[in-house]
C-alpha cells in the first residue's frame, strides 16, 4: 500500500467518524435555518470524496509508512492544534488564534527561510480577517476568554 492510499484510507475514515459525530447533532428550532449540522456534513462529505479518490487512485510509489521525523512532526501538529482548542478558552480566540498561527508558521516554515516578522504578520492578518467575518458578517460570538 501507498502513501498516498494510506493517507486516503485515514481521510475516509476520519470522514465517516466526523459523519456519524455529526448526525448525534441536534436538529435546529428556527424555521428555515439549515442547522447545525450542515457545515459538519460537506466537510465530511469533502473528507470522504477526497479519501475515496486518493485510495483509488494513490500512485506514489513512496513507502506507506511514515518516517520517525515525518511522524513526529505530525505529532506536533496536532498536539499544536489540541493546544489551541484549550488554549481558546482561556486566553480567547484573538491571542490563541495569533498564537497558534504563528506556531504553525513557524514549524511550516523551518529551513525555508520565512522571516519572523513575516509569520507575525501573516497571524494577525489571518486572526483579524477571521474575526472581521465571524463577527461582523456571520454574527457569531468568538470567545473573549477567561484571563483577560
Amino acid at each position: 500500500m501507498t502513501r498516498d492510499r494510506v493517507t486516503g484510507l485515514l481521510a475516509l475514515v476520519l470522514g465517516c467518524v466526523i459523519a456519524f459525530f455529526t448526525a448525534q447533532l441536534p436538529d435546529s428550532t428556527m424555521a428555515g435555518d439549515i442547522g447545525p449540522r450542515a457545515f459538519p456534513y460537506i466537510s465530511a462529505g469533502i473528507l470522504i470524496l477526497c479519501g475515496a479518490g486518493l485510495l483509488v487512485n494513490g500512485k506514489n510509489r513512496s513507502p506507506a509508512y511514515y518516517t520517525k521525523e515525518q511522524f513526529k512532526r505530525l505529532a506536533l501538529i496536532f498536539g499544536m492544534v489540541i493546544a489551541y482548542v484549550a488554549a481558546m478558552q482561556y486566553l480567547g480566540y484573538r491571542i490563541a488564534t495569533f498564537a497558534g498561527l504563528f506556531v504553525l508558521c513557524t514549524m511550516f516554515s523551518q529551513g525555508k527561510g520565512v522571516a519572523l516578522w513575516k509569520r507575525a504578520v501573516y497571524a494577525a492578518v489571518v486572526t483579524g480577517v477571521l474575526y472581521v467575518v465571524f463577527v461582523s458578517v456571520f454574527k457569531i460570538p468568538l470567545p473573549g476568554g477567561k484571563v483577560f
